[in-house]
């Protein structure tokens, strides 16, 4: 067991479970395909609908497959395999359906893999056909001397993966200094993403798989940064760093510097119709978005929905979240987490100091208006944060309590 904090039983339970639902997914989608091409329709949703969400099904297993096989130390599907089958259904989905995370998680595989630049080839030319903006995909694409024909500009998610960019950057003229930032990436690696209720994962989740930084990997292996001190580290996959011997040399990358983006806060709006109260708290610029929100939850299915608001970071399966909505109302708590995607609401670890994260505060409202903090109030172990004039006074959204700071 190369992660003690996971349970033997569970994995096993996983792998049992998973290996043999890939074989009948994929016979599934072939079955469907033959049925589509005869005119036969088997489900009320049309047939190339079904077929998608199977694919997006498979990228949930491969995903279990690779964290679950490598905390427990074992191998039931080849690492080489399992990029294949990862290979041929990514690069049919949109990046959001594949998850930015499990995209990065593969890729950064392949390189540690050493597969030959044909086999990531296909990855490379999907992010350029679908126009990812993201400069830590691009850094490890090029290094790995595939380069991308759209050049980025940002970074598809900031926290931490910037830092794992800056770690490329440094690494190409000072193999010293980009060790030091490497294990200060991994030390954060676990509260870098408590929006995504890593940290807690890791510690109190019956059904944790691992939290394996297979990008700081492929990282360290590409760029040729020291790693030994993390051979112990909980988060660092250090033997599929090393899994295969072969000396991998960096091409050159070209620096690319993060264009901000400004904010444009005079946009039209219908407002929340939903719920007209919540436009006191929520920025004219979301009120769309919130609003549909509001409707999806009453009107389209658990799995639509969970896909379409990119909750498999916080709920692994579609199942254990429509098993939680039946417990309680949550509502408002995914308005909360879809206001955090959006970068309106702060979230950070309960330990945390605010003090230290407030300059963090975004403010999406007119510049002339005076704003103060509020706090939303969930029931876990993390704090929430946002700026709001101060002439708001709305109290809650749904079963979410909101306090002035």
């Amino acid at each position: 067991m190369r992660d003690t904090r996971c349970s033997s039983k569970f994995l096993e339970i996983v792998l049992k479970a998973t290996v043999p639902d890939i074989s009948d997914i994929r016979s599934e989608i072939i079955d469907l395909e033959e049925c589509e091409q005869k005119g036969i329709q088997r489900y009320p949703k049309k047939n190339l609908e079904v077929i998608y969400s199977c694919k997006e099904d498979l990228i949930v297993d491969f995903r279990d497959i690779l964290d679950a096989q490598y905390s427990m130390d074992r191998i039931d599907i080849s690492y080489e395999e399992l990029f294949d089958m990862f290979l041929e259904y990514a690069v049919q989905l949109n990046l959001e359906d594949v998850g930015y995370i499990v995209f990065l998680r593969f890729f950064s595989l392949g390189i540690m893999l050493e597969l030959g630049k044909e086999k990531l080839k296909p990855l490379v030319d999907k992010l350029d056909k679908d126009e990812i903006d993201d400069i830590l995909l691009s850094y490890l694409a090029e290094g790995y001397g595939l380069k991308r024909s759209f050049r980025s500009t940002k970074f598809y998610r900031e926290s931490p993966y910037e830092n794992a960019a800056s770690i490329c950057e440094v690494a190409v003229t000072d193999k010293a200094k980009a060790k030091e930032m490497l294990k200060d990436y991994m030390k954060n690696y676990l509260k870098a993403h408590s929006d995504m209720g890593w940290p807690k994962a890791a510690n109190d989740w019956a059904d944790y798989r691992g939290l394996w930084s297979y990008e700081a990997a492929a990282i360290s292996k590409l760029f040729g940064i020291d790693d030994s001190e993390l051979k112990d580290d909980m988060n660092y996959p250090y033997d599929l760093a090393h899994y295969k011997n072969g000396e991998i040399i960096a091409h050159s990358i070209e620096i690319m510097k993060p264009v901000k983006e400004e904010i444009n806060l005079d946009v039209a709006t219908n407002g929340i119709t939903n719920n007209r109260e919540l436009e006191g708290i929520v920025p004219p610029i979301f009120q769309d978005r919130i609003n549909e929100l509001i409707s999806d939850y009453s009107t389209i299915s658990d799995n639509e929905f969970w896909t379409k608001y990119n909750l498999r970071e916080v709920w692994f399966e579609c199942e254990e979240f429509s098993e939680d909505r039946k417990k309680e109302e949550m509502l408002g708590m995914l308005i909360v987490f879809e206001l955090v995607e959006l970068g309106y609401i702060l979230q950070i670890d309960w330990k945390e100091d605010f003090e230290d994260y407030e300059g963090e505060l975004k403010n999406y409202w007119n510049k002339d208006k005076k704003m103060k903090v509020v706090s939303f109030v969930l029931d876990n172990d993390q704090q929430y944060y946002a700026l709001v004039p101060t002439d708001c006074n709305v109290k809650s959204i749904y079963e979410i309590p909101v306090n002035d700071i």
